[in-house]
């Protein structure tokens, strides 16, 4: 608002004033943030829903996914698969996960084409074992067998006694009585769909012969022989999957390795689970990146 005064020397003065609005007291405390914040929460609510309905699918793609106490993968005994221990074999660091086989694969599993079985429970693998300690005891050789259940299927133990020694000292001559021995455990384990891994084992004596040959070369040739008997006596070629010689790192008798308690064949008998766990760690069934000088280049999985 502008007026004019007029002072006693007849100049004008013009007199400016400024009039100032009235401010709420909510004005400062307005909603415009309150629909920021809205649309903030809405956009979070959305972030939760998407993460809640992808978590059950980023379990079963992650490779660490799968219970542990199932895991076939155990260390000690036959290369990386024989042995009692229950604790689950950590590849630097990394836990390995049991192959997770679908209904249809378990059931096809368990029959041959030849009408051969398929062993994976607990209570089959029992009776198998009791089986094979029946015919031992036929042909009087049931102090030389040992069979137990393991978490990979069933360690069968072949051993020396008192009076018998499974090989001739420093060969891998085999004696008839153990030839009989392995020829009625072969009856059986033709009937049997399951793979097999069998490993040769000696004391700590040191054997070197001049040319080298050393205990790895002798239980290596023994596992090689007692392989070839079973197949002599009626096994199936291709029911092996692998001979192993292990020479005197995994003795029976930790606090004294001399003993000849240490020397023994041990065939593992694998269950489903494990022999597909064998096929991933040597086969060419899963997907790898190749490096090569143009680059790196994914490689499916092999087709079975």
């Amino acid at each position: 608002m502008r007026s004019r005064d007029k002072n006693k020397g007849g100049g004008e003065h013009e007199i400016i004033i400024k009039r100032r609005g009235k401010k709420g007291h909510g004005d400062e405390h307005g909603g415009a943030w309150k629909v920021a914040f809205a649309d903030f929460t809405l956009a979070m609510m959305a972030l939760f829903m998407v993460l809640w309905i992808i978590q059950p699918q980023m379990e079963q793609s992650n490779p660490s996914f799968g219970e542990m106490e199932s895991n076939p993968l155990v260390d000690g005994g036959a290369g990386i698969f024989d042995g009692t221990s229950t604790s689950p074999l950590e590849l630097d660091g990394v836990p390995v996960r049991p192959p997770q086989a679908d209904e249809t694969d378990r059931n096809e599993a368990k029959s041959g084409k030849d009408g051969s079985h398929n062993y994976g429970s607990t209570e089959e693998l029992k009776k198998l074992a009791e089986l094979m300690r029946e015919v031992a005891s036929e042909v009087d050789a049931l102090a030389n067998l040992e069979v137990d259940v393991v978490p990979q299927g069933l360690r069968i133990l072949i051993k020396d006694d008192q009076q018998r020694f499974m090989f001739q000292r420093g060969s891998a001559t085999l004696n008839p009585h153990f030839q009989k021995l392995l020829g009625v455990l072969a009856g059986v384990l033709a009937k049997v769909d399951n793979k097999l891994i069998i490993s040769g084992h000696t004391d700590a004596t040191p054997y070197r012969q001049k040319n080298g040959y050393n205990n790895w070369n002798l239980s290596g040739d023994r596992a090689l022989r007692a392989r070839n008997a079973l197949v002599d006596a009626g096994l199936g070629e291709r029911a092996v999957l692998q001979v192993t010689a292990q020479a005197d790192v995994m003795p029976l008798q930790p606090d004294d390795p001399q003993s000849g308690a240490n020397r023994r064949v041990e065939i593992l008998l694998l269950t489903a689970s494990a022999e597909a766990l064998y096929k991933e760690l040597f086969g060419d069934s899963y997907g790898k990146v190749r490096f090569s000088e143009s680059g790196a280049r994914y490689s499916g999985a092999a087709a079975n």
